[in-house]
């Protein structure tokens, strides 16, 4: 107990010192693990958008290539006179009973 007193009575600088560099630790500590989860979430984001705009990527390719071969189609069928179109309507596997 005497050391305890003498400790506060004359030594309080010390105690003082010694709980600054306590909360500046813990100060340290919870403001990385907050930094840290920060920059995680910032990872997971970037991943997640780059994944999307793959995606988006592929399926504007895919649409690309519906129109190319609509107009291919289109460009065919233009081409064909009235009995091959009628006959071409005809056999077609849409057309069966």
């Amino acid at each position: 107990m005497t050391l305890f007193s003498s400790l506060l009575t004359g030594g309080w600088q010390w105690l003082a010192a010694l709980g600054a560099v306590i909360a500046a630790l813990g100060a340290s500590y919870f403001g990385g693990k907050k930094i840290g989860k920060v920059q995680q979430q910032a990872k997971a984001d970037s991943a997640s958008a780059k994944k999307e705009a793959a995606q988006v990527a592929a399926v504007a390719k895919q649409q690309q290539q519906h129109r190319e071969e609509a107009k291919r189609v289109e460009t065919d069928n233009s081409n064909l006179d009235d009995a091959a179109a009628r006959d071409k309507l005809q056999r077609s596997r849409y057309n069966q009973p």
